[in-house]
């Protein structure tokens, strides 16, 4: 079994390095041209390792796919490790990327993935949520280093396409809420023909639901948005004063309309009714949970811990229920008392998850290591904020457990590992080894050895960001 007996300094040290190991190695070192888009990607990361063997390869590794999502992630890394030239070098392209799809006619700033190896494949989806996600990262780079060359753009888009989504009429259910994105109705509905046509028909049909996560992660945009106007074009008032009525619109109506007694919920349709899980229930995630609750933290820290709380009784899993698939050959097979969180429950649905009901039980056995990630740093910001000294240790030492069990999930994978999960969800989840947990790894790993936190999940807002008034506490509780 892995020993834990490792001083917190030195695992993370060991681990930061082996996961840019497995990013550097992730880079498209060819020539990658995905010839609908009319771009090259050589120089980004693919998102997942190939494994040939795997039988979710021919969907997200075999031709090299990125997800802008982790385009966004791999800027993130870089930022936090230092590696300012590297996170540098893909912002401009991931800029370079939104201006060859604005040259096509698309609306949406980037589709959800892209082939880029011997493939034309592109998602026809465009969700708010992973576009939020990218605009952030290139904020976050331009406020780590006073590099503005991209300021202008960035702006720009939040204009042409984060406010466009935003819903500002007042008779509107989803009032002060994000749509969920743009899609090529026609290239969606072609089956195994899907990704192909994707600037063909109408493709900037917008979607009418609404997810909490894509919500979430435009208010951090907005907040780093703010920030970085702030210092580099503080003439841009008019700017600065829609981002911060926007900003308290869209949390008002998260609390409004997510808000469920003690947690958080996963999406309302397009009449504003909640989406049901299989249990006629509104729809749960743990994402919900974490980085919803660490973007209310600094106004509101009793509903953040009413929110743990709900975390830790609903999604922590343990061995030796928890499932674990897929283990290299010579593997460590003593693997009790592992503990982490799944990410849906079985009873999951919304209009982006549709699972069938023979993989359902499987969602709530298996450990999902960028959700620890996310939770460990949103235990570690939290104890920031409770008064009580030894209430903030308790905080601060759990969430240090948890990146210990997590490291120890992920490298029973091997060396330079990064499973996305410990069982196969088709569509879903997979063990495959995924730029999403090297880097949310990275970032985590950085955070704990004392790199500022402030611009990734549950970005800090600005002090002149009030929410219903009340303004954000942007000191922490002292002994």
């Amino acid at each position: 079994m892995l020993s834990l007996e490792i001083a917190p300094s030195e695992l993370r040290v060991d681990h930061l390095r082996e996961n840019l190991t497995f990013l550097d190695r992730q880079r498209l070192i060819q020539p990658s041209l995905n010839t609908q888009v009319g771009f090259d990607f050589q120089g980004l990361r693919q998102s997942y390792k190939e494994d040939p063997r795997h039988p979710e390869s021919p969907f997200v590794s075999r031709f090299g796919r990125i997800w802008i999502y982790d385009a966004a992630l791999n800027i993130y890394a870089d930022l936090k490790a230092g590696r300012l030239r590297q996170a540098g070098y893909q912002v401009g392209r991931v800029i370079q990327l939104a201006l060859q799809e604005e040259a096509h006619g698309y609306e949406g700033l980037w589709h959800f993935s892209y082939n880029t190896r011997d493939d034309s494949f592109i998602d026809p989806r465009g969700p708010t949520g992973s576009n939020a996600w990218c605009l952030s990262a290139v904020y976050s780079y331009i406020l780590a280093t006073g590099e503005t060359s991209g300021l202008r753009w960035a702006n720009g888009a939040v204009q042409r396409y984060l406010f466009k989504q935003q819903v500002m009429d007042r008779s509107d259910p989803r009032h002060g809420l994000v749509h969920a994105g743009l899609y090529n109705a026609e290239d969606l509905a072609r089956g195994d023909g899907m990704g192909y046509r994707v600037y063909e028909g109408d493709l900037n049909h917008p979607y009418a639901h609404v997810i909490l996560e894509h919500n979430i992660d435009v208010a951090g945009t907005y907040r780093l948005a703010f920030r970085a106007v702030k210092r580099y074009a503080p003439e841009e008032t008019a700017f600065m004063k829609e981002l911060m009525e926007r900003h308290d619109l869209l949390m008002q109506a998260i609390l409004r309309r997510f808000w469920q007694g003690d947690h958080f919920v996963s999406a309302l349709d397009g009449e504003g009714r909640f989406c049901l899980g299989t249990d006629g229930r509104p729809s749960v995630a743990v994402d919900n949970n974490t980085w919803a609750a660490h973007i209310f933290l600094p106004y509101d820290p009793e509903r953040a811990l009413a929110s743990l709380r709900y975390v830790m009784d609903r999604f922590l899993i343990r061995t030796p229920m928890a499932q674990i698939q897929d283990l290299p050959d010579g593997a460590d097979p003593e693997v009790e008392d592992l503990e982490g969180v799944y990410y849906f429950p079985a009873t999951f649905v919304d209009p982006f998850v549709q699972v069938p009901e023979e993989h359902r039980p499987k969602m709530e056995r298996l450990f999902q290591l960028e959700a620890a990630f996310g939770l460990v740093l949103f235990l570690k910001e939290l104890s920031g904020f409770v008064a009580h000294p030894m209430e903030r240790i308790r905080h601060e030492a759990r969430a240090e457990e948890l990146y210990r069990q997590t490291v120890r999930i992920q490298r029973l994978y091997g060396p330079s590992a990064a499973p996305y999960a410990t069982a196969n969800v088709p569509a879903f989840f997979s063990t495959m080894n995924s730029v999403t947990t090297a880097a949310t790894a990275v970032v985590t790993a950085m955070v704990l050895n004392g790199k500022p936190n402030g611009d990734f999940i549950g970005v800090t807002p600005p002090a002149e960001f009030t929410v219903e008034g009340k303004r954000p506490r942007t000191e922490r509780c002292q002994d």
